[in-house]
């Protein structure tokens, strides 16, 4: 064969070795669509919600009866205020269907102060394996997490997001147990708590999907601090979804005159983002950890899209129509007070 010719054939294979690749993707494209499309039609279809600027509102409506959740509302039962002004519904998700966003529990902790520990979390020093057993009612994609803070100032993420319950029972005794003896300072445990808390908002919102935040304070909570102060830490709050809950210790005092203040901080925050604070003894402190899940799992979302990003703290209405809350009038809403319209 003479060297032309055999220069012709090289150049050939190579165009030939070029195209191979090309033509290969184009035979199999339809076939691997084909089957991801199957795969796709086969599988659940997750809630997706593509607004950017959707507004998350989680509803627990509880009958005042028997305290359980009631399972049965449905999208059109509710009507949802901003300002007092009616606004529609965009998406609609329910626990008891298992299409609302999991939930990141971050249990909080107050580090261990000498002399204070009714007042503080050091009741629960010692007895957070009894919190245990509750644990075992999470949900697949719910995970677990551990904060704290201290009135000399510190404040820390103990423990980031896991599955691996048994490090939660570690680290909140880890962090229970005594250290240097911690000074009482109002204002630097303040700027502590409002560190830890949003630490944990930047935490949650680095995650993808983004989970529900659940503050649960074990902590006696005899605190108090200045109305401006308080109402400018619940408005940093509600620029998120955050619901805060909290287990006291019977044993705990409670502060009943803090003239000029708003008394009993972390049940403030509980009832402005729509949590709730419970009461309990040691034997009762599973029941109570118990009673929170139940509650949140059986919850309802309700989104919907804010005029403007204001800025501005906006207050929020939820309530039943007519009709149905003539059919459930024993059923109590519980909802965050408000929130700010903010670009995420």
């Amino acid at each position: 064969m003479s060297s032309a010719k055999i220069s012709a054939c090289r150049e050939m294979r190579a165009v030939i070795l070029l195209l191979l690749p090309l033509l290969l993707v184009s035979v199999s494209t339809p076939l691997a669509v084909a089957q991801e499309a199957s795969s796709v039609l086969q599988s659940p279809a997750p809630t997706i919600h593509i607004e950017s600027n959707l507004v998350l509102v989680d509803v627990i409506a509880l009958n005042a009866k028997n305290g359980l959740p009631d399972e049965t509302l449905k999208r059109g039962d509710f009507q949802l205020f901003d300002n007092s002004c009616p606004v529609s519904i965009k998406t609609f998700d329910s626990g008891a269907q298992f299409t609302t966003r999991p939930l990141a529990l971050w249990f909080i902790a107050q580090c261990h102060m000498q002399g204070y520990e009714a007042k503080g979390s050091g009741l629960f020093k010692g007895q957070i394996s009894r919190f245990q057993p509750a644990l075992k009612y999470l949900e697949k994609g719910d995970t677990v997490a551990v904060a704290h803070w201290c009135d000399d100032g510190r404040s820390n993420l103990d423990l980031m997001p896991t599955r691996n319950l048994q490090d939660v029972s570690i680290t909140l005794e880890h962090v229970l147990a005594p250290g240097p003896d911690t000074k009482y300072a109002d204002r630097a445990g303040e700027l502590a708590l409002q560190s830890t808390l949003q630490q944990i908002v930047d935490t949650t919102r680095s995650s993808r999907p983004e989970p529900l935040p659940v503050l649960i304070f074990l902590y006696g909570d005899y605190s108090s601090m200045n109305r401006s102060e308080a109402d400018h830490f619940i408005g940093e709050l509600l620029e998120t979804s955050a619901i805060a809950f909290g287990v006291r210790d019977r044993r705990s005092p409670h502060i009943w005159f803090a003239p000029g203040e708003q008394k009993e901080i972390a049940h403030y925050v509980a009832t402005q983002t729509g949590g709730q604070y419970l009461d309990a003894t040691p034997a009762t402190y599973a029941g109570a950890l118990e009673e929170i899940l139940r509650q949140l799992h059986f919850r309802y979302e309700l989104g919907f899209e804010p005029k403007a990003l204001d800025g501005k703290r906006h207050k929020l209405t939820v309530k039943l129509v007519d009709s149905v809350g003539n059919q459930h009038k024993g059923v109590h809403l519980r909802y965050r007070a408000g929130y700010v319209p903010v670009h995420r």
